[in-house]
C-alpha cells in the first residue's frame, strides 16, 4: 500500500476503536481543553527539562481483604469513551503513561479536601464494613482496632478478639511494617511516600503495591488528615487510574469509582480492584473486585458505612 491509497480517514492510535463506535460526541467544555493543554505543555517542559508557563487478620497486622495483585500502567489513548465519560489522557514518564486527567484531578482535589479535615486521638480505630463474596451472603461487622488488639463484633452477634504480635498493631508500608504510633511518621511529601509505598518492587508491581497499601491505610488506619491528603496526592500521579461518575456503592450511596487495571503479566487472579469514593469530603466508600474480562462483574465487595476513631467497644 502507498500513500496514495492509504485511508486517511482511519484513526491510527490505541482507542481509535472505541472512539469510532462512539460515533459523534459534542465537543468537549473550554475549561477541560485548557486544563489538558496546560498538563500537557507542564509534562512537555518536564521531560525536556525546562518550565513552561501555564495558562490555567490472626494476629493483628493490617492485611488486605483482597488478594495481592499487580497494577498494569495502561496504554495512553488521545481520547476513549465509557459509560458516557470521556477521559483526556495526560502524557506520563518515559513508557508509562500517569492517571487520567480526570482521576489525577479528582484525587488531587480529595487530597485538598482530606488536608483540610480533623480528626480527634481515640484509643480505638473502628471500621463498620459490609462485606459481600460471590456465592456467599452479604454481613456487616464491626471492627475495633486498638496498638495491641482487634475486636470484631460479628452481624450474629458473636465478639473476636485478637492480640497483636509483639511489637503491636501495624500496617503494610512498601517492604516494613508500620506500627500504630510510627504513622505519623510517615513522609507526607508525595514524592518520599511514594518511594516508601512502592520500596520493595519495581514498574507495574511497585505501583499495585502503591495502591493496595494506599487504600489499607485510608480505610483501616487512625492516619493523620496530613497523611490521607499526602496518599491521595500521591495517587494522583500512579498510572493506571479511570473514574466513572455517578457509581452506587453496596449501600446505595453513589460516589464516583476510580477503576485501577492490573496487568495480566503481574496479576495473581483475574480480577481488577474499584474504588467508589465520595468526593465532597475525600472519603473512600468501597473497594471492590470485577473480572478482568468483565468490568460490570463484581465478585467481592468491602463497603465502608463507617470509618473512624472510637473512645470503647461497644
Amino acid at each position: 500500500m502507498t500513500h496514495k491509497d492509504q485511508d486517511t480517514h482511519v484513526l491510527d492510535f490505541p482507542g481509535a476503536t472505541a472512539l469510532q463506535n462512539a460515533g459523534r460526541t459534542e465537543p468537549p467544555d473550554a475549561a477541560v481543553l485548557a486544563t489538558a493543554h496546560s498538563l500537557l505543555r507542564q509534562a512537555i517542559a518536564a521531560d525536556a527539562g525546562h518550565a513552561v508557563p501555564a495558562t490555567a487478620a490472626a494476629t493483628v497486622v493490617v492485611t488486605p481483604r483482597f488478594g495481592r495483585r499487580r497494577l498494569a500502567a495502561c496504554a495512553a489513548a488521545v481520547a476513549a469513551v465509557a459509560a458516557g465519560v470521556a477521559v483526556l489522557p495526560v502524557v506520563g514518564v518515559g513508557s508509562r503513561p500517569a492517571a487520567t486527567a480526570s482521576a489525577a484531578d479528582l484525587l488531587n482535589s480529595m487530597a485538598g479536601r482530606a488536608a483540610s479535615g480533623s480528626q480527634r486521638r481515640a484509643p480505638y480505630w473502628k471500621t463498620t464494613v459490609k462485606t459481600w463474596v460471590e456465592g456467599d451472603r452479604t454481613h456487616t461487622d464491626d471492627y475495633y482496632l486498638s496498638r495491641n488488639k482487634l475486636v470484631i463484633k460479628t452481624q450474629n452477634g458473636r465478639t473476636v478478639t485478637k492480640k497483636a504480635p509483639p511489637g503491636g498493631t501495624s500496617w503494610s508500608v512498601g517492604d516494613r511494617q508500620v506500627s500504630w504510633d510510627n504513622l505519623d511518621k510517615l513522609p507526607t511529601r508525595p514524592d518520599a511516600l511514594r518511594r516508601a509505598l512502592s520500596a520493595g518492587e519495581h514498574g507495574a508491581a511497585a505501583a499495585e503495591q502503591t495502591v493496595r497499601q494506599s487504600g489499607e491505610l485510608l480505610t483501616d488506619s487512625p492516619a493523620s488528615p496530613r497523611l490521607r491528603a499526602a496518599l491521595y496526592r500521591v495517587l494522583a500521579g500512579t498510572p493506571g487510574a479511570r473514574v466513572t461518575e455517578g457509581v452506587k456503592d453496596g449501600a446505595g450511596r453513589i460516589g464516583a469509582q476510580i477503576s485501577w487495571k492490573w496487568s495480566k503479566s503481574f496479576a495473581h487472579s483475574a480480577h481488577n480492584p474499584n474504588w467508589i469514593v465520595r468526593p465532597s469530603d475525600g472519603q473512600l466508600l468501597e473497594r471492590n473486585n470485577v473480572r478482568e474480562d468483565d468490568a460490570g462483574h463484581i465478585t467481592e465487595r468491602d463497603t465502608y458505612l463507617y470509618a473512624g476513631p472510637a473512645d470503647s467497644v461497644r
